[in-house]
C-alpha cells in the first residue's frame, strides 16, 4: 500500500485546561468499559461537546488502558484509505501489533475488508492489554462497505477491546441488537446538556464570567444546555453591560449563532432538506401530518426519520417518535430564512391544520403569530364556541388572545364582543367588560331582528347582571339576571349556569345562605350539561365557601373533593379555589402543615388561571395562616398584593376589608399605634355596620384600648345577624369577643356562659383555630370550662405561656408551633421524635428547627437550648 497518512489525524484533541469536568458522563463511560461492553456511541448534533468529553475520558484512564484516536473525514469513504488509517491506529496502540499489521501493509493491495478484519481480530485476540479505540466524526462515513466491515468487527470483538464512535448522526450499524444485548453505552444530546451548575463553572473557568443565578437560569433555558450555544453566548456576553437583558433577547438570530449554524449545519444539507427545515420551523411541535400540511410533502415521515438520524437538532417528544420539536436556537435560526409573506402563509396553514385536528388553543396561537388580525379574530371567534376551550379554565390565556386584537376588529363582531365581556368579567376587568357589552348591544340593535340576535341581547343583559352582582348592586343584579334567564333558550346550559351562579352570589350577599348554596349547586348541574367542567368546579367551590361560613366543614370538604375528582388532576387552574378552601378547612382544624400545602397549590393555580376572586380568597387564607404562624411581614405582603389587585376595580367593600385585615395584623403583632390609627380613621368614616370583618376588627381594637362604650352596640347586632343567616363561624367569633368583653368588665360568669355557647357550636365540626387565634388569655379562660374538647384541653396544657417582651431580643418572634418544637428540642428530642409527637413529617420538623435557629441567631441545638434559657422562654 502506498497511501500517505496524515499523522495529525491520530492526535487526541487537546482538552481545555479551564474545561468543566463532566463527572456524571465520565462515570457512565467507565461503567461501560468495566462491563466489557463492545461499543460506546456518543451521538449528538454539532457543538454538544462530544469530542471534548471523550478526549477528557481517555486522558482520565491513565495507564490502565491503551487508547488510540483517529479523526475521520470524507476521504476515508474509500475502503483502502479507511483500512490504512484503521490498521495504523491499532499498530500505534500496542507494540505487539506492529509487526503482524505491517505484513498487511506490504501487500500490493488489501484483500476483501472482512478478511482484513479477520486478520486484525486474530492479532487482537492474543493481546493482554485493554484497548480503547476512538473513531471521531464517523458521520462523514457513508460507504456501506465500511459500515458492514465495522459491524462485522464489532460482532467478533475480543473482550479486551472497546470501540468508541463519535458522530453527529447514528451510523447504520446493528445498534438495536447491541442495545438489546446490553453491549452498548449511549450518550446523546440530552445527556450532554450542561446543567445550570455546569454552565456556571464553564463561564467562570473558561471565560472568566461570573454570572448571576437569574442570568444562568435564563441562558440554560435559551440554549437547553447546548455547549456551543453557551460558548457563543459567553463570547457575546463579554462586551455586554447588562447581561440579563442581553440573555433575554439571545436567539438563534444572533450573528454568532447564525454564522455557526449556517457554516456547520445548513450548508451541509441538500436544498430540499433546507426548505423543509425552514417551512416547519414555524411549528412549536410537529408530527408528520402537520409537516405535510405546511410543506406539501407526502414523505414527511421519511424526512423526519432522516433528520432524527442525522441529529439535526430534532428532539423527539414521545417514545413512539410521533411528535417532535427543534432546539429553540435552531428553530430561531431557521425562521430567519423565511420571507414575511411566507411566514404569514405558513402560520395560517398551521392554524388551519391544528383547528381541523381539534387542537383549538394551538390553532389560535398560530393565527395570532401570522399577524393577520382579521384571520386571528375569525379563529378566536370560532374557538370561543368550543366548550373545550372554556373547560380548560385558563382565563389568562383567553384574555391574552383578546388583548392581542384591537378594538376596531371587535366592533363588527357581536358574538366575539360578548365572549370578550364574559372573559373580562371573570378576570375582574369590569369596565372593559361593560364596554364590550355596549359594543355588542349597539351592533345588534342596529341590525335586523333575528332569533340569534335576541339570544345575544339576552346574554348581554345577563353579563350586565353578573357584573352588578359582584359589585353588590343587588336589586339591579336580580332584575337583570332574572329577566335574561327567562329569555335564554333552555338548551343554552352554559348561560343558565352563569345565571344561577350569579343569583347564588346575590343570595350570598343578602345572607340567604341556603338559597345561595341551592343556586350554586344548580349552576353545577347546568355546567355539567354544557360539558364545561371548569364552571362546574366553580359552582362547587362557591357552594363550599358558603358551607364553610355555615360551619359545615365536612360538607364543604366533600364539595371540594368532588371538584378535584371532576377534573381528575391537580394542575388545572380552576382547581385553585378548591385547594384554597381545603386549606381554609385544614386551618380551622389547626392542621397547619396540611393547610400550607393546600394553600401553596391553590394560590399557584389561581395565579396561573387569572381568576381574580380565586386569587383574593387564596391570599386571604394565606394571610390567616401567616398570622397563625406569627409571620407578620409575609402576611402584610399578601395584604399589599390584594390591594394592588383590587385597587383598579374600585370596589369599596374590598378596600375596607383589606385595610381592616392589615389593622388586625398590626394589632396581633403588637403595632398598636398603627392599629389605633386605623380605628380612628374607620370610625370617622363609618356609616353602617355592613362590613362585618371591619366591625369585628374595630371591636378587637376597642377591647385592647379598654374602651367599652361601643362594644355592645357593635357586637350584639352582628351576633343577631350571624344567627339569623346561619353563619356559624361568625357566631363563634362574635360570642368569643362578647365573652372577652364581659371578662374585661369583671363579669367572669357571663364571660364563661358566652364562651360555652361558642364551644358548643364549634365542637361538632372540630373547630379549633378560631379559639387559638385569640391567644393565651382565651385558652386560660377556656380552661375554666368543664367538658373542654380534647384538642383544646391539650392546648391549654401544652401551649407555652409567653410573658411579654421575652422574645423582643429575637429577630422575629417564634410561632406557637416553633415554640412547641423548641420545647421538645430543649427536652433532647430528635427530629424524628419531634415529628412523631406533633404528627408532622421529619422534613417539616427539620424545616422548623432550621427556622428556629435563624430566628434565635444560633447554629446548633446546644446554642438554641442555652438561648432559650437565657430568654426564659419556658
Amino acid at each position: 500500500m502506498n497511501i500517505r497518512l496524515l499523522s495529525t489525524k491520530f492526535h487526541t484533541p487537546a482538552g481545555r485546561e479551564t474545561g468543566v469536568p463532566r463527572q456524571r458522563l465520565l462515570e457512565r463511560l467507565n461503567h461501560g468499559l468495566a462491563e466489557q461492553r463492545k461499543l460506546s456511541l456518543v451521538s449528538a448534533p454539532v457543538g454538544y461537546g462530544k469530542t471534548t468529553l471523550v478526549s477528557d475520558w481517555c486522558r482520565s484512564l491513565g495507564d490502565t488502558v491503551s487508547f488510540g484516536w483517529v479523526t475521520l473525514d470524507d476521504k476515508e469513504n474509500d475502503p483502502e484509505r479507511f483500512l490504512c488509517y484503521w490498521l495504523a491506529l491499532f499498530q500505534q496502540m500496542d507494540e505487539a501489533t506492529r509487526e503482524p499489521i505491517q505484513i498487511l501493509f506490504t501487500l500490493p493491495q488489501f484483500p476483501p475488508m472482512t478478511i482484513v478484519m479477520d486478520d486484525l481480530l486474530n492479532i487482537l485476540a492474543d493481546l493482554p492489554t485493554r484497548l480503547v479505540v476512538v473513531l471521531d466524526d464517523y458521520h462523514l462515513i457513508h460507504n456501506p462497505q465500511i459500515h458492514d466491515a465495522l459491524d462485522y468487527f464489532l460482532d467478533h470483538l475480543p473482550s479486551q477491546v472497546h470501540l468508541v464512535v463519535i458522530t453527529r448522526q447514528d451510523p447504520p450499524l446493528s445498534l438495536a441488537r447491541m442495545r438489546a444485548r446490553g453491549q452498548m453505552t449511549e450518550i446523546r444530546a440530552h445527556d450532554l446538556r450542561f446543567s445550570t451548575e455546569e454552565a456556571q463553572r464553564f463561564f467562570a473557568q473558561s471565560l472568566k464570567l461570573h454570572l448571576s443565578a437569574d442570568v444562568l437560569e435564563t441562558l440554560e433555558e435559551r440554549t437547553e444546555g447546548w455547549a456551543a450555544g453557551l460558548q457563543l453566548a459567553g463570547l457575546a456576553l463579554q462586551n455586554q453591560a447588562d447581561p440579563q437583558r442581553f440573555i433575554e433577547t439571545f436567539r438563534g438570530s444572533h450573528r454568532y449563532v447564525l454564522d455557526f449554524l449556517a457554516e456547520e449545519v445548513i450548508r451541509q444539507q441538500k436544498e430540499d432538506i433546507r426548505v423543509f427545515l425552514a417551512q416547519t420551523s414555524v411549528l412549536e411541535r410537529f408530527n408528520a401530518a402537520s409537516c405535510a400540511a405546511l410543506t406539501g410533502r407526502m414523505d414527511a415521515q421519511e424526512v423526519l426519520n432522516h433528520l432524527e438520524q442525522a441529529n439535526l437538532f430534532l428532539i423527539a417528544l414521545d417514545d413512539e417518535r410521533i411528535w417532535y420539536r427543534y432546539h429553540p436556537l435552531f428553530s430561531d435560526y431557521l425562521r430567519t430564512m423565511l420571507a414575511k409573506p411566507e411566514w404569514v402563509e405558513l402560520n395560517q396553514k398551521a392554524s388551519a391544520w391544528h383547528e381541523a385536528n381539534d387542537l383549538i388553543v394551538e390553532a389560535v396561537q398560530y393565527a395570532l403569530a401570522s399577524g393577520d388580525l382579521v384571520f386571528s379574530a375569525e379563529a378566536i371567534e370560532r374557538a370561543m364556541q368550543e366548550e373545550s376551550v372554556w373547560s380548560a379554565g385558563n382565563l389568562s390565556l383567553l384574555t391574552g388572545w383578546l388583548d392581542a386584537l384591537p378594538v376596531s376588529i371587535l366592533q363588527s363582531r357581536p358574538q366575539l364582543n360578548l365572549d370578550a365581556a364574559h372573559l373580562f368579567y371573570l378576570a375582574g376587568r369590569f369596565e372593559q367588560a361593560e364596554s364590550r357589552i355596549a359594543e355588542a348591544e349597539q351592533a345588534l340593535q342596529a341590525g335586523p331582528t333575528t332569533q340569534q340576535g335576541e339570544q345575544q341581547l339576552a346574554l348581554a343583559s345577563l353579563y350586565r347582571g353578573c357584573i352588578a352582582s359582584v359589585r353588590g348592586e343587588v336589586s339591579q343584579a336580580l332584575e337583570l339576571i332574572t329577566h335574561a334567564k327567562g329569555r335564554i333558550s333552555p338548551d343554552h346550559h352554559m348561560a343558565h349556569a352563569r345565571a344561577l351562579f350569579n343569583l347564588g352570589l346575590v343570595y350570598e350577599i343578602t345572607e340567604q345562605l341556603d338559597q345561595a348554596v341551592q343556586h350554586y349547586l344548580g349552576s353545577v348541574v347546568e355546567a355539567k350539561l354544557a360539558g364545561v367542567r371548569y364552571f362546574a368546579v366553580h359552582g362547587l367551590c362557591a357552594a363550599a365557601q358558603v358551607q364553610v361560613m355555615q360551619g359545615q366543614l365536612t360538607t364543604a370538604e366533600q364539595s371540594c373533593q368532588e371538584a378535584v375528582q371532576l377534573l381528575a388532576g391537580d394542575q388545572d387552574p380552576s382547581l385553585g379555589l378548591a385547594y384554597s378552601i381545603l386549606g381554609a378547612i385544614a386551618l380551622e382544624k389547626d392542621q397547619l402543615d396540611c393547610c400550607e400545602e393546600y394553600l401553596e397549590k391553590g394560590l399557584a393555580l389561581s395565579r396561573k388561571g387569572g381568576l381574580l376572586d380565586d386569587m383574593i380568597y387564596a391570599l386571604a387564607q394565606s394571610i390567616k395562616l401567616r398570622v397563625a404562624n406569627r409571620q407578620y411581614e409575609e402576611a402584610k405582603a399578601f395584604v399589599q398584593e390584594i390591594q394592588s389587585q383590587m385597587k383598579p376595580l374600585g370596589i369599596p367593600r374590598i378596600t375596607v376589608m383589606s385595610e381592616a385585615i392589615l389593622a388586625r395584623i398590626q394589632l396581633t403583632s403588637g403595632d398598636m399605634q398603627a392599629a389605633f390609627q386605623w380605628a380612628e380613621q374607620y370610625l370617622a368614616s363609618r356609616e353602617t355596620s355592613s362590613h362585618e370583618f371591619a366591625e369585628l376588627t374595630l371591636a378587637r381594637i376597642l377591647l385592647a384600648k379598654k374602651q367599652w362604650g361601643l362594644l355592645e352596640e357593635i357586637l350584639n347586632p352582628l351576633l343577631e345577624k350571624a344567627e339569623k343567616s346561619g353563619r356559624l363561624l361568625a357566631q363563634i367569633e362574635i360570642l368569643m369577643l362578647i365573652g372577652r368583653y364581659h371578662q374585661a368588665r369583671g363579669d367572669q360568669e357571663q364571660s364563661l356562659a358566652f364562651l360555652k355557647k361558642a364551644l358548643d357550636l364549634a365542637r361538632p365540626q372540630g373547630l379549633i383555630r378560631v379559639f387559638l387565634d385569640e391567644g393565651q388569655p382565651m385558652l386560660a379562660l377556656l380552661s375554666k370550662l368543664p367538658g373542654l374538647p380534647d384538642e383544646i384541653s391539650k392546648r391549654t396544657r401544652t401551649t407555652p405561656k409567653r410573658p411579654e417582651n421575652q422574645q423582643d431580643a429575637l429577630v422575629e418572634p417564634l410561632s406557637d408551633q416553633e415554640l412547641r418544637i423548641l420545647r421538645l428540642v430543649v427536652a433532647g428530642k430528635t427530629n424524628q421524635e419531634i415529628a412523631a409527637v406533633l404528627y408532622i413529617s421529619v422534613g417539616t420538623a427539620k424545616w422548623h428547627v432550621h427556622n428556629i435557629f435563624q430566628k434565635m441567631g444560633v447554629n446548633n441545638r446546644a446554642q438554641a437550648i442555652a438561648r432559650s434559657r437565657e430568654l426564659n422562654l419556658f
